[in-house]
């Protein structure tokens, strides 16, 4: 991504150009040149004068003197790397400093920059040459550009160029880009649309962009200008057919000066997840039907297509509920109709069934309530069983009831009210009618007590249904368990009176372990509603083994490795229940019978958990019974004051 503004880029590389035009100058011109010519005419007038002044000390014969002068010269003036005086035929009379390494003899004998030699006269005559062999002025480019003055003067014009181009360019680009030119009120209308819009030229080229543009590529709108639009990251349509050719609609635009509408493309930001877009193409047409331009917007529709997956998502799992639900309902109203027929003449509970109905039917509609009208529908079946038994067993006692007979008695007395004395002391048939009436008054006795038995039984039972599709609908609104004292003893006994009648038709031997002083807060009917799906599960796995003699033992104690929970056993030597189903049975809609829902033990282990409990189960195989635990925190009864 670019960091730097254009008018920054451009500063710098007028000033790589004004230096490269320094350097390039400087090597041609050879600005040097003055400056060595003239240290070349001071070298040559140092070495004319000593060699006027050795000459007098030549003259007067002061050999030693004038090796001292040239030994002090040398050490005073670092430019001088070595000093001889050559007699003219001869040998050299006096050298100082390295003179063979550093002497090089000029040219036809004459003065260069660095190797000076001027004539001495002795009488009018040459006599010898003094030779000088100075420093070279020019310096190495790695001397030059740490210690000359060329790199201070490179280094004032770059700074000064930069700081005038960087001003100038400022002012100019801000005449030439187009964001500038726009006015305030257009440019804020389109940074105040939720669309990216972005103008292109002919070439692709993005001229402008408004600010939700940059947002989405994660640029400023300086790095954004010049850039062509296809060179960002586009990918085809993620939701579409996969294509290998990705067309881009502005270039589609530009080609058939036709308006693109609506094609989705795919854009990937530097930063962030894959945005997809339905990018919209106008050209801009001037006269003659030339294309100038193209208005690019680009509508965010990541957000949508993912809210329609979820509403597809939503839809297809409301169909399966709907489904469900009208499974349930048609269930419901199979169980409804039947018992409305069981139990006409009691109103109130007629009255009741139609509440539940109703109840079911308004909860049933709600997405997401298949499960509740499948728990109460599983656990009222658990108690219609032994509904219907009792209603049976109360129809067969009404049919034994002679009403017959009584009304052939009460005949027979209004025939001989006149003589009714003597028809029941005298006449043989009247004689017997005391004796019948008081056998006949111990038969309706008997079955007036059965029958007020069955329907205190039918009553309860219907009680514990509603109570069952009350609680039901109070977990359905998250609501606290309806706590009251409870002795679990009664509540396992009236668990077992539910099923008894089969089991005991069935011949089952029952073993009853309870202990009577153990009581506390609990919610009774859940706790009910949980000992039933045992027992009943338990009835139907010994009856999956008939030819076996089976026994149902039920126990309720404090748990020992648990304190503070009672704990109720249900064990049954019915059909077992395989290994690899354990970790499974209590997954709703699993079941290991044919005839199952895999609803009853889902629900009894969710009222465990609501009641703060645990439900477990343990089988050494098939064929080998069952046992299920159901563990439940005891809150103790505080005693009346």
């Amino acid at each position: 991504m670019n960091r730097f503004s254009p008018s920054l880029v451009i500063s710098l590389c007028l000033v790589g150009i004004t230096i490269g035009a320094l350097v390039i100058g400087a090597t041609l011109v050879d600005l040097d040149s003055d400056k060595r010519t003239h240290v070349f005419a001071a070298r040559k007038t140092l070495s004319e004068s000593l060699a006027i002044e050795y000459a007098i000390l030549a003259a007067s014969g002061q050999q030693s003197a004038l090796e001292g002068a040239l030994r002090a010269l040398v050490a005073r003036d670092t430019a001088i790397q070595s000093m001889a005086i050559q007699v003219i035929g001869g040998e050299r009379l006096v050298v100082v400093g390295d003179h063979e390494r550093y002497w090089i003899e000029p040219p036809v004998r004459q003065s260069t920059m660095t190797h000076m030699q001027v004539p001495i006269h002795k009488a009018s005559s040459p006599w010898a040459m003094l030779q000088i062999s100075f420093k070279p002025t020019h310096l190495s480019p790695e001397e030059r550009w740490l210690t000359g003055a060329w790199p201070r003067f490179v280094a004032v014009v770059a700074v000064l160029t930069f700081i005038g181009a960087l001003a100038v360019m400022t002012r100019i680009l801000r005449y030439v880009d187009p964001s500038e030119v726009i006015p305030p009120r257009v440019k804020g209308a389109l940074d105040s649309l939720t669309d990216s819009v972005a103008l292109v030229d002919r070439s692709g080229s993005i001229v402008l962009a408004n600010e939700a543009f940059c947002r989405l590529a994660h640029q400023p709108l300086a790095s954004i200008l010049g850039r062509s639009l296809s060179r960002f990251h586009w990918e085809p349509d993620p939701d579409g057919p996969r294509s290998t050719v990705l067309e881009y609609p502005w270039e589609r635009a530009i080609e058939y000066k036709t308006l693109q509408q609506g094609v989705r493309l795919g854009f990937r930001p530097p930063v962030g997840a894959l945005h997809t877009l339905s990018v919209t193409s106008m050209p801009i047409l001037e006269e003659g039907d030339v294309v100038r331009g193209i208005l690019v917007s680009c509508h965010d529709v990541t957000d949508v297509d993912h809210a329609k997956a979820q509403l597809r998502d939503a839809i297809t799992k409301l169909e399966l509920s709907q489904s469900k639900v009208v499974a349930q309902n048609e269930q419901l109203a199979q169980a409804n109709d039947a018992l409305t027929q069981e139990v006409e003449q009691r109103k109130r509970i007629q009255v009741e069934r139609e509440e539940l109905n109703r109840k079911l039917l308004e909860r049933s509609r709600s997405v997401g309530m298949a499960d509740v009208a499948s728990t109460v529908l599983h656990n009222v079946g658990n108690v219609l069983n032994s509904v219907n038994i009792s209603v049976d067993v109360a129809m067969r006692a009404l049919k034994r009831v002679p009403i017959d007979d009584i009304a052939l008695l009460a005949s027979l007395l209004q025939q001989h009210r006149h003589e009714l004395v003597h028809y029941l002391s005298e006449d043989v048939q009247g004689k017997q009618i005391p004796s019948y009436l008081t056998m006949l008054a111990e038969s309706m006795t008997q079955n007036q007590a059965l029958v007020e038995s069955e329907l205190i039984g039918l009553s309860r039972n219907v009680d514990h249904i509603r109570q069952v599709v009350d609680r039901q609908v109070h977990l359905a609104r998250s609501e606290r368990p309806l706590w009251e004292p409870v002795c679990f003893q009664h509540v396992m006994e009236q668990a077992l009176a539910i099923h008894r009648p089969t089991l005991d038709r069935r011949g089952y031997e029952i073993v009853e372990r309870y202990d009577k002083e153990l009581e506390g807060l609990c919610d009774r009917h859940q706790v009910l509603q949980i000992l039933v799906n045992l027992v009943s599960n338990a009835q139907k796995a010994m009856e999956a083994l008939p030819d076996k003699p089976h026994r149902l033992t039920l126990q309720v104690g404090a748990a020992t490795d648990r304190p503070g929970f009672v704990r109720f056993e249900v064990i049954d030597t019915g059909m077992g229940i395989a290994s690899d189903h354990l970790p499974r049975l209590f997954t709703q809609r699993f079941t290991t019978r044919s005839d199952g829902h895999g609803i009853g033990l889902h629900s009894a282990m969710l009222a465990a958990k609501n009641l703060g409990g645990t439900l477990q189960a343990h089988s050494d195989g098939p064929g080998q019974g069952a046992t299920f635990i159901l563990d439940l925190p005891v809150s103790p009864v505080e005693a009346p004051v």
